[in-house]
């Protein structure tokens, strides 16, 4: 009688096959999965990136809009000429640009083990217009010089102060940007009638520690960063700027009517630590404000081992932030800092300048990188040229950095660990239309 079943080496055969097959399937899902992780990093560091590049190309795009690119080239009838500090302090002619290279490579790579993989740290403050497309008008400068009133009849001053906007006094306390000398808030208290569509906007364009840039109709151009909103007359919007304005001259002649005026802010963009208080602040990355229990080794609910805060950090995430800055000396203004990108591992900022020595020449177009030359003559740049790079936050073992150390694609983060961090960049050219409409 023949018994039914499998022999040794058929179960063995068979083990040997599912083994296979078993392991085939676990390598092809570790595979897919590893791709998809590689792709969905990629996709987060592209679209950090991107949203980046967004933020400066629309504040460097809009370089001296409304202002001037070079307070120290431009007609002017007042013998003092208007300046912004500079880093190392001192001041510098008021410009569209100031730019210092590799400021921030010490926040960077503070080891300067990325030196040799030419990473750039660089620094750049931008004259520009955050929250206006439009330049408004003056209806009539006071005969003291001392009150400008704005010109509401026109469509610019429509768009900025009306329509669209919440009208009325804030409720509540009123942000940190409305803060200060301005208090555009308390300066229409009870005055509620007269508000007259005034809206949040319009408010936070003319904040205190804006630069008020007036343009003469004949090209004379003046700058007051000291002003602040005056009692209403017959719901009309009015300023008062010290120092005084030179009305009834020839350099503002009559009552100032055909002016423009616009507020332009000074924005520095800046690699930081996010936890370096000097730098961003004691706040800015405070971790008692974010769970829910104080982060205290001695309160017996910690719900992290009593372990130090810095070991819930990330390791060095330089990040690239956006601030206002006050243009009388050159402080950050609360509550301005916003977060443009982390894990930043690269930022270089170079230019375009035009090298013609009279201005019926044609273009003569050449790279720069030079801050003095940039800083000298900022009403020479054409276009603004950034590299940004963004790393991921951890280091790959696949990734040795000693292999191709000048390609940029990769930053060693901690040389204690093995592999580095993928770094991903992009590159982009942006135009700086309105100082070239000038033909400076």
């Amino acid at each position: 009688m023949r018994k039914e079943g499998f022999t040794l080496i058929e179960l063995m055969v068979a083990m040997v096959v599912g083994l296979t097959a078993i392991t085939s399937v676990y390598t092809l899902g570790s595979s897919m999965s590893r791709q998809f992780y590689e792709e969905q990093r990629t996709a987060t560091t592209q679209g950090s990136s991107r949203a980046a590049i967004m933020e400066l190309r629309r504040d460097i795009s809009r370089a001296a809009l409304f202002g001037t690119p070079n307070a120290g080239s431009e007609p002017r009838c007042e013998a003092t000429l208007p300046t912004l500090p500079q880093l190392g302090g001192g001041p510098l002619p008021m410009g569209a640009f100031q730019y210092y290279q590799d400021y921030d490579l010490g926040v960077l790579d503070p080891d300067g083990d990325n030196v040799a993989a030419g990473v750039r740290a660089d620094r750049l403050r931008v004259l520009t217009s955050l929250f206006l497309t439009d330049q408004l008008l003056v209806d009539a400068v006071s005969p003291e010089g001392t009150h400008i009133i704005l010109d509401s009849g026109n469509q610019a001053y429509q768009r900025t102060f009306a329509w669209g906007q919440a009208s009325g006094p804030f409720t509540g306390v009123a942000p940190d940007y409305l803060g200060g000398t301005l208090d555009w808030d308390a300066a229409w208290a009870g005055e509620a009638a007269s508000w007259n569509g005034i809206g949040q906007k319009g408010a936070r364009a003319f904040q205190t520690g804006s630069v008020l840039h007036i343009e003469s109709p004949a090209g004379q151009h003046f700058f007051r960063t000291t002003f602040n909103k005056a009692d209403n007359t017959q719901n009309q919007v009015r300023l008062v700027v010290n120092p005084a304005l030179p009305v009834s001259t020839a350099c503002l002649p009559g009552a100032g009517q055909g002016s423009s005026i616009a507020p332009l802010q000074w924005v520095e963009y800046a690699l930081v630590d996010p936890f370096d208080a000097a730098s961003v602040g004691a706040s800015f990355m405070n971790f008692d404000e974010v769970f829910f229990v104080d982060l205290d080794a001695s309160n017996p609910l910690e719900d992290f081992g009593n372990a130090d805060e810095t070991a819930l950090r990330e390791f060095r995430n330089v990040m690239l932030v956006r601030r206002i800055l006050d243009p009388a000396d050159g402080s950050v203004k609360p509550g301005s800092t916003q977060v443009v990108a982390e894990f930043v591992s690269n930022f270089e900022v170079s230019f375009l300048v035009d090298e013609k020595t009279a201005r019926n020449l044609p273009p003569d177009i050449a790279p720069e990188t030079d801050e003095g030359t940039i800083n000298g003559a900022p009403e020479d740049v054409r276009a603004v040229l950034i590299d940004l790079g963004i790393r991921s936050p951890l280091e790959d073992p696949a990734l040795p950095f000693a292999a191709n150390p000048t390609s940029g694609t990769r930053f060693e983060v901690n040389p204690a660990e093995l592999g580095s961090a993928r770094v991903r960049h992009i590159r982009i050219e942006i135009p700086v239309m309105s100082i070239a409409r000038k033909n400076l």
